[in-house]
């Protein structure tokens, strides 16, 4: 297909590809990575005759397609390999540090879920989709969806409470 019959992909491109560079980069933990998986998104979405064109199943669309590239990505990992997390330095004033160290502890809590977790509290609370919008774009009932996030908002309040446990201890 030519890029005359498609007037509305190109404005979709411009609207989306940050949006949804952030949401692979949440999934694969890589800007690199991330980039690559959009842009093959983005390939194959064209590629697709059955692309819809409204925004919001385009969305919808080009989002299954990065979630789907990033889970090939993780298949291909090695099972041993992890990412280090950088140890947080507290600097001043105070306030400030607390802050940036509650947002740098979330995200730190946020890498370790699964990846179906990381994509579902992606979705619902950094794009503050809805439970049903969520579970479209992730292709699975809704009652899974609120699972998944409740057991993940557990554990990242678990985590959150430890860290703050071990720091008050120190």
């Amino acid at each position: 297909m030519n890029e005359d019959r498609r007037p509305w992909f190109d404005p979709l491109v411009r609207t989306l590809s940050h949006p949804a560079l952030r949401y692979a980069h949440m999934l694969v933990l890589n800007h690199d990575i991330a980039q690559e998986i959009v842009q093959e998104a983005f390939a194959r979405v064209w590629a697709s005759p059955n692309t819809p064109s409204g925004e919001t199943e385009f969305r919808r669309w080009l989002y299954r397609a990065i979630a789907n590239l990033a889970t090939d990505y993780h298949r291909h990992q090695t099972r041993g390999a992890r990412l280090p997390i950088p140890r947080l330095v507290p600097l001043d004033p105070m306030e400030q540090v607390e802050q940036r160290d509650q947002r740098r502890l979330l995200l730190e809590m946020v890498k370790r879920l699964s990846p179906k977790a990381r994509q579902a509290v992606y979705l619902r609370y950094f794009e503050d989709r809805s439970i049903a919008e969520t579970a479209r774009i992730l292709g699975m009932p809704q009652v899974s969806v609120r699972v998944i996030v409740h057991r993940a908002l557990g554990k990242l309040r678990q985590g959150m409470a430890s860290r703050r446990t071990d720091e008050v201890a120190v």
